[in-house]
């Protein structure tokens, strides 16, 4: 899986693709939205900031083999502290899951922020999504702090993770 690349992705350029790659994962778009992923899905995956950040803080890829788009990307840019990424996104077409495509993209993002000088990786994964907290343990993330559902949240309970660059 060497072949593998993040490509830079755009709203205006490349919806369509991330909209197809998303209703071919739609099984975490529904965990995650609780409905198949739609326009609106991937409006939010180009536009939704954390707080104190801007547009231009957010960085879509495209998850590359060769020319198929396997899996799609989104990282702030110094969420939560200025030497932080969050990834607030790593999708993945589930016929590619299982076959060392997630570590490669995890090892790409690594080497992407030690050369942009960041210190910290984060990301929140649901607590009803066990296979992810597996994957981002054996890939070197640990625990940061629990997030509990608000009222006024989505409802999911997540586990932030951290992993040291």
């Amino acid at each position: 899986m060497s072949d593998i690349k993040l490509l830079p992705i755009n709203q205006r350029d490349h919806s369509e693709d991330a909209l197809d790659l998303a209703q071919r994962a739609a099984d975490y778009v529904i965990l995650e939205v609780g409905h198949a992923p739609n326009a609106a899905f991937i409006d939010d995956f180009f536009e939704a900031v954390p707080p104190g950040l801007i547009k231009s803080d957010l960085m879509n890829f495209g998850v590359m083999q060769q020319t198929a788009m396997t899996g799609i990307v989104c990282i702030a840019k110094g969420y939560e502290l200025p030497t932080d990424w969050w990834i607030g996104l790593l999708l993945l077409d589930p016929a590619y899951r299982g076959s060392g495509i997630g570590h490669n993209v995890v090892q790409l993002i690594k080497t992407r922020a030690r050369k942009a000088g960041m210190s910290m990786l984060k990301l929140a994964v649901l607590e009803s999504n066990p296979r992810a907290l597996h994957f981002w343990a054996r890939e070197g993330f640990v625990p940061h702090r629990y997030a509990p559902a608000t009222p006024d949240s989505d409802g999911h309970n997540r586990w932030v993770l951290k992993h040291q660059i």
